[in-house]
């Protein structure tokens, strides 16, 4: 495939920075635990277990380096993908900066964010988002909110199994497009031990939307059991724009589109904690 791979090349540059880091200290954490992959318009719920870790380093100048993969192990019975190998990939890397401090809780700031997935169970084959943006935030004593507007390079890759069933060609399977992006997400600490974050993020080609994606993290903080570790509750609903692989007239009898299914659903619970 000639498209250049942003997935592997931003777990290349993650796994770089964080051992150049290591030396001057980084934050280091893993996390595992159990999930779900919800498809709520075919009934499918696929369960498994998964694991990833997590890197965050600071340097002199204040910039702020973060990296994590997580891996997905699926027990894959229900066949929602006939041919789904039942190992998957998320990852995400950001780089970030202070732009102009209004005052100690409120500044701008610029980002670099590159995140992507690989071989999930509701056929997303390949994707990868490589989005420079900025970023208003308010970060108080128990709120923080965000706001962040970005423009950038946005692919998406269908598996071609399901739709080959459904008469689509193998070129019919990507989408890749610049695109602007605008999220906002919020933090709210519920007492000593408990903390709330939600978040929504869209991304538009100019003329449509590509992607809308909703999330909401419970955090409990365990601190009694596992020094600053946390056990988390993450909802992770996606929703996917599949107008741009559609190829054929609506109008006739025999029209099928590329999936049958045009959102999933990621639920998860798991313990982070620190690594060393």
């Amino acid at each position: 495939m000639n498209t250049p791979s942003y997935l592997v090349v931003g777990s290349i540059v993650c796994a770089a920075m964080s051992v150049t880091a290591e030396a001057e200290g980084t934050d280091w954490r893993i996390v595992f635990g159990g999930h779900n992959t919800i498809v709520e318009q075919v009934d499918s719920h696929t369960l498994g277990a998964h694991a990833g870790f997590f890197v965050e380093h600071i340097t002199q100048s204040n910039i702020s380096w973060k990296g994590n993969i997580d891996i997905f192990i699926d027990d894959d019975k229900d066949k929602l993908d006939p041919d789904h190998i039942p190992i998957w990939f998320q990852t995400a890397w950001s780089v970030s900066g202070n732009l102009y401090r209004f005052s100690p809780a409120m500044d701008l700031q610029w980002q670099v964010t590159l995140d992507g997935k690989r071989n999930t169970v509701s056929s997303v084959e390949k994707q990868s988002k490589l989005f420079p943006g900025v970023v208003a935030r308010y970060n108080g004593d128990k709120i923080y909110a965000g706001l962040t507007l970005a423009g950038g390079h946005y692919m998406l890759e269908i598996d071609d199994d399901v739709p080959r069933e459904r008469g689509y060609d193998r070129e019919d399977f990507q989408n890749t497009t610049g695109a602007y992006s605008v999220a906002a997400d919020t933090r709210i600490m519920l007492g000593e031990s408990f903390d709330i974050y939600a978040s929504a993020q869209t991304w538009n080609d100019g003329s449509d939307w590509l992607e809308n994606k909703y999330s909401a993290v419970f955090s409990f903080h365990s601190d009694s059991w596992i020094e600053d570790s946390l056990i988390k509750l993450s909802v992770e609903h996606t929703e996917y724009n599949l107008d741009p692989f559609d190829n054929r007239d609506k109008n006739d009898a025999d029209y099928l589109a590329i999936l049958p299914w045009d959102k999933d659903t990621l639920v998860r619970v798991y313990v982070d904690m620190p690594w060393g």
